[in-house]
């Protein structure tokens, strides 16, 4: 099976679905990464830092078992700087490449208006008439950005929660946030695994599911 994740910045990924990806890459799926934005430019100038980051991406996924990222330039935290159309060509075009059966976005209601705007998008790329071969999106969270998100679809990640948390720790610019640190990433999970009764979990909104 071919699960394409879909996200707007290197490291959402491992945050809103590490485990999953993990999870995944253990049953012999085949798993793709989709990075809209170089997600750096908002914090960090110069080429340098895009490259840092990538290669932090990259090892992250060495830990998860991706099989292949694709990155692209656009701005960070500029997204809606760039017109919508742009946007969907962009993810179209991977999603068409891979042939995704499953495929995981950004939930829509987010401060950070990069997310919104991959998710949007995301869901013009997969629509049914475009992509038939796509059978579910689930849209996921990411912690101290992601609003209003009440998951009815739990994956439990109990034994793949060292993975996830060793794969966040490779994006060493990134996890000194507390936002984004290995403590408060561990404790979300925890939290969405008490509501399903197991130790830790993931959780996911189901925005359309084929049977």
């Amino acid at each position: 099976m071919k699960i394409l994740i879909i996200c707007s910045h290197p490291d959402d990924e491992v945050i809103g679905c590490g485990g999953a990806i993990s999870k995944h890459s253990e049953k012999g799926d085949e798993v793709y990464i989709c990075v809209v934005s170089e997600g750096v430019s908002g914090q960090f100038a110069g080429k340098d830092a895009i490259k840092t980051r990538r290669s932090h991406a990259n090892l992250a996924g060495k830990v998860l078992g991706i099989k292949e990222y694709f990155f692209h330039d656009f701005p960070d935290v500029k997204l809606d700087t760039i017109p919508q159309l742009e946007v969907n060509k962009v993810i179209e075009s991977v999603v068409n490449k891979v042939k995704p059966e499953i495929v995981y976005t950004h939930f829509s209601k987010d401060l950070n208006k990069d997310h919104c705007i991959v998710h949007d998008s995301t869901l013009v790329a997969c629509r049914p008439s475009k992509a038939p071969f796509v059978k579910k999106i689930l849209m996921y969270e990411i912690f101290g950005s992601t609003q209003w998100l009440n998951p009815n679809c739990y994956v439990d990640i109990t034994r793949h929660i060292s993975k996830k948390l060793k794969a966040l720790s490779e994006y060493k610019t990134e996890v000194a946030a507390q936002t984004r640190s290995i403590k408060s990433i561990k404790t979300l999970a925890a939290f969405r695994g008490n509501e399903v009764n197991v130790k830790f979990a993931e959780g996911f909104k189901v925005f359309r599911e084929v049977m």
